[in-house]
Formats: structure tokens, sequence, C-alpha cells
């Protein structure tokens, strides 16, 4: 472990490779061969991921309430409720998520994903189209972004900090 201090710029904690935390990210998806390719291909990315699949929206909540979550990956297409249920329930308030949700789905409704990202989902990315290098940064961005507060309130209004750039849509 190597400490960097600088005055007046805070601390910087670098950790091997063999340290570095566990981020536990949840998967819900009702395809049980999607869970698996994703869960294969982060773990291949980034071995500090733990994925906690989850088959539904309802077992997905009820893993995310039952144990400590840093992103959760999901899908619109849920069988036993909508996607976006699923979501308000995990980011009641929008402009103040309290874990990272990122929509990974076969839907490629440009609405439907700007949708999602009004109910607070941090990104969007439509399965076929995305790498698992692409999304292992994205889960990375997401958690960084909430961890630190997306919005800091400044003189009694809010402003967001915009630091953190969104991936375009793709290209059809």
């Amino acid at each position: 472990m190597t400490v960097r201090s600088h005055y007046g710029t805070g601390s910087v904690i670098l950790l091997p490779k063999s340290e570095l935390p566990i981020m536990s990210v949840l998967l819900i998806d009702g395809s049980k061969n999607q869970r698996t390719y994703w869960a294969d291909q982060l773990k291949r990315c980034t071995s500090g991921y733990e994925i906690v699949e989850a088959p539904d929206g309802q077992s997905g909540l009820d893993l995310y309430r039952s144990r400590r979550i840093d992103c959760v990956l999901l899908e619109l297409s849920l069988p036993d409720q909508s996607g976006f249920e699923t979501l308000v329930e995990l980011v009641p308030i929008a402009s103040r998520p309290r874990v990272p949700v990122i929509v990974l789905t076969q839907i490629t409704h440009r609405g439907v994903w700007e949708l999602a990202k009004q109910q607070g989902a941090q990104a969007c990315f439509h399965k076929q189209h995305t790498t698992a290098e692409e999304l292992d940064r994205a889960i990375q961005r997401a958690i960084a972004r909430v961890g630190q507060g997306k919005y800091q309130n400044i003189g009694g209004s809010e402003r967001v900090n915009e630091s953190v750039p969104d991936r375009p849509f793709p290209q059809e």
C-alpha cells in the first residue's frame, strides 16, 4: 500500500491489485444465459467483482435489501415486473441515488433509455453493442459518481457535478 499526501489536496491511497476491494454487482436479468455471459465477461475484465445474480425484479430487490451492493445491472424486460418498477424501487429519488443502476438491455428504443436515465439510471447499454470493457468502465464511473455525490448543495441550491461524461447512444 502506498499513501500520497499533499498539503491542501488530501491523500490518495494506492492499493496493489491483490488488495483491491471486492465490488459487489447485482445483475438482474430474466435470462440465465445472459446473466452467466455478463458475469463471466466482467470477471475477466476485473477480478475484483463479486457478481450476485437475480432472475427477476423482486428477487433482485430482496438481494439488494439484504446485502451490500455497490452497483446494479438491470435488464428492463423482466419476467415478473417492469424493469422500470425495479429501477424506481432501487432509486426512489432520481437526483439522489443510493446505489448506481446501469441499464443493460435488449431494448434499443432511445426514448426508453432516456426515460431510464430520467428515473435515475447512470447509463444505458444495448447488450448486442456493448463490450465487457465498456461495461466495466461504466460501472467504475457510476460507483465513483454516486459515491462522491453527483449532486452538491452549494449556497442552498443543488448543482450537478458533470465531470464524468455519459456514453453516447450507439449508432444505428
